[in-house]
C-alpha cells in the first residue's frame, strides 16, 4: 500500500476529533517548514558573517544606542507602515 492509500485509509477509520488534531499539527508542520525557507532564503541574501564581524556589530550598536541613536519598535513599525502602506 502507497503512502496516499495508507493516509486515505485512516482518513476513513477515525473519528472527527483525530482528524481535527492531525490537521493542526499539519498546519504547524507547515508553518514551522516556512519558516525555515525564510531563513534560509535571508542566510542566502546577507551571506555568511564570521565571529569578528557578528562581534563588530554588536559593538557599533551598542555605542549607538548609548549615544541615543535609537527608534523605539514602535516608531519602526509605524515608518514601515507609512513607507509600505502595512
Amino acid at each position: 500500500m502507497s503512502t496516499l492509500q495508507n493516509t486515505i485509509s485512516m482518513i476513513k477509520t477515525l473519528p472527527e476529533a483525530d482528524l481535527l488534531k492531525i490537521q493542526d499539527f499539519t498546519k504547524k508542520l507547515s508553518k514551522r517548514h516556512e519558516s525555515e525557507s525564510i531563513d534560509e532564503a535571508v542566510a542566502k541574501f546577507l551571506g555568511p558573517k564570521s565571529r569578528e564581524d557578528f562581534m563588530e556589530d554588536i559593538e557599533t550598536a551598542e555605542k549607538q544606542y548609548a549615544a541615543g541613536k535609537y527608534s523605539s519598535a514602535e516608531e519602526v513599525f509605524n515608518e514601515l507602515e507609512q513607507r509600505y502602506g502595512f
